[in-house]
């Protein structure tokens, strides 16, 4: 079963260097996982088109976790709301972070 997970970063830019690298891993372990990025202030238009199943927090963000989570409620979403330890995000230990999900 696929499972579609929505990376969120500040500005988009730290999270494209992770997303490389969780791409290579999951197609290296074959995981049927789709994976999309934006910056917070993108969230609320990612969410108009698309329910995913995970919404993956980089550490820079962890402090609109109540605005994210209030976007989710309005549009009746199903998404998990999961955070990237920030040393798992500095050193991007992609296994840590894939196995969190």
């Amino acid at each position: 079963m696929e499972k579609t997970i929505l990376i969120i970063c500040e500005a988009g830019i730290s999270a494209s260097l992770l997303v490389s690298k969780i791409l290579e891993t999951i197609k290296e372990k074959r995981l049927n996982y789709v994976i999309d990025y934006a910056p917070v202030s993108r969230v609320q238009e990612k969410l108009d088109f698309k329910n995913y199943d995970v919404l993956l927090l980089t550490p820079q963000v962890a402090r609109h976790k109540e605005k994210i989570q209030k976007i989710i409620d309005q549009k009746k979403c199903t998404s998990e709301i999961v955070f990237i330890k920030p040393e798992d995000f500095q050193y991007m230990n992609v296994e840590k972070i894939i196995s969190a999900l």
